[in-house]
């Protein structure tokens, strides 16, 4: 389905890790080409469980996002 992916006009908030062994940023940043609205925010030493980790650094940029 990810060619369809540019049909969603949403904002949508990509975060990741740079330290994530399971989904590189690599990943995250073909995301962010194929959604027309995305923002890529990569958090150093960030693994696969982000949020969990990193919530004081997460949360800031989720709640950003909401006001949008």
């Amino acid at each position: 389905m990810s060619h369809r992916l540019g049909e969603l006009a949403c904002p949508v908030l990509l975060l990741w890790g740079d330290a994530d062994p399971i989904s590189p940023v690599a990943v995250g940043r073909r995301l962010a080409e194929l959604l027309r609205s995305a923002e890529l925010v990569v958090i150093n030493n960030g693994t696969h469980d982000l949020v969990a980790e990193r919530a004081p650094d997460i949360i800031p940029l989720i709640e950003k996002h909401l006001a949008l």
